[in-house]
């Protein structure tokens, strides 16, 4: 849910080119073409063994590629029962599963049941709508895009979304919780007069997504999309409990170590909807990249390149549910997610046609936050080399 950007410098790449150059002595001898000398694969299995020295309980990474395919897992996944890093390990995706709900946005809007670009107050009733300013003349598409200015309930707030939490772990926490956080709040500016991340826009589009489908987004959400693309290990958070536990996640504060499943366990918000492994993230990921198995319009409103916004930041860009940059002079995709407990990493790498994503079961304290971000700078560095 909580937002992080991870940007990369540039690296120097050394290529190593050996020239055999052989006299035959005899008539008509050819000089052999220059040969390059095999590089070394990386060790990426080594990478995360490494990393699980350290401060991260436990790494899973998966990487797809027409040149590379590698999954695996190190470390430990509960420290209290010793239970090892499974590949298959089901963590809260955080922001990035803010795709499915633009995805699912992007597919209702294509079927006519929601426009993208009314006023929300053409869907959603007063008692929400004349708590949020400028809501007369914000859309969708702008809280989707991050356009619309509003004050943002986790990263504005104070950390009063997770104080509430952990006084009432036990109760499930959806998106007409999550806004209370909101309302009332002073917008940041204009809808489309700047660009400012915020976690409000996708709560409120899910539950403007309720009022289009009558019913809670999650069900569209499996079967328009979670099944038709064979995300087998994702399920929508809290809502769908019954579709399989998710794994410990770890955050310290002044108190000690706290395991932070009993929390997540219980959320299910439409800013960071989902649980699942980390091959159903990059798979998803690749799917929307490449867009073969979605609509032509529903792909264009995820990635036409007019539809990504300049954030002001370092040349990145941002589109529904989606960033883009350059890394190391590769147009990189991506989209992370930062809860108490839990990282993601999840990105595509257009010229290699390579997509990834990695998840850590500890996050939101500094030596856990430094160590996973160091490793992904080697792992986004060793693909866009």
């Amino acid at each position: 849910m909580k937002l992080k950007f991870k940007h990369v410098l540039p690296t120097l790449t050394t290529c190593f080119l050996s020239l055999a150059l052989t006299a035959c002595g005899s008539k008509g001898s050819e000089t052999p073409e220059p040969q390059t000398e095999p590089s070394t694969p990386f060790d990426y299995q080594a990478l995360i063994e490494n990393a699980v020295l350290g401060e991260l309980p436990g790494v899973v990474l998966y990487i797809d590629s027409p040149q590379l395919h590698f999954y695996s897992a190190a470390g430990i996944a509960d420290q209290e029962e010793n239970a090892p890093m499974q590949i298959d390990a089901r963590i809260p995706n955080g922001s990035a599963g803010k795709k499915l709900t633009a995805l699912l946005a992007g597919m209702l809007a294509q079927e006519q049941r929601l426009d993208l670009d009314k006023p929300i107050t053409a869907y959603l009733a007063p008692d929400i709508t004349d708590h949020i300013p400028n809501a007369s003349i914000m859309t969708t598409r702008q809280m989707l895009q991050h356009t619309a200015g509003l004050f943002d309930y986790l990263n504005d707030s104070n950390g009063a979304f997770y104080d509430a939490v952990i006084e009432d772990p036990d109760s499930i926490k959806m998106d007409e919780f999550a806004l209370q956080f909101a309302l009332d709040k002073p917008a940041h500016f204009t809808p489309s007069q700047g660009w400012r991340y915020s976690n409000t826009g996708y709560i409120l589009s899910g539950l403007i997504l309720d009022k289009v489908l009558g019913a809670h987004h999650s069900g569209a959400m499996r079967s328009m999309i979670i099944e038709p693309l064979g995300l087998t290990s994702m399920s929508y958070g809290g809502v769908e409990q019954n579709l399989g536990s998710i794994t410990s996640g770890y955050f310290k504060n002044e108190d000690g170590m706290l395991n932070t499943r009993p929390f997540y366990q219980n959320i299910g918000v439409a800013d960071a909807p989902v649980v699942g492994n980390a091959k159903d993230m990059a798979d998803l990921l690749k799917i929307i990249v490449e867009g073969a198995l979605l609509s032509e319009s529903t792909h264009q409103f995820l990635m036409a390149d007019d539809h990504f916004i300049p954030t002001g930041i370092n040349g990145l860009q941002y589109s529904a549910g989606l960033f883009k940059e350059m890394i190391n002079g590769k147009h990189v995709i991506h989209h992370g997610g930062s809860e108490l407990g839990y990282a993601t990493y999840n990105f595509y790498v257009v010229e290699s046609k390579t997509t990834v994503a990695m998840l850590v079961n500890c996050n939101g304290y500094k030596a856990c936050d430094d160590a996973h971000d160091a490793l992904y700078q080697k792992v986004v560095n060793e693909l866009t080399k």
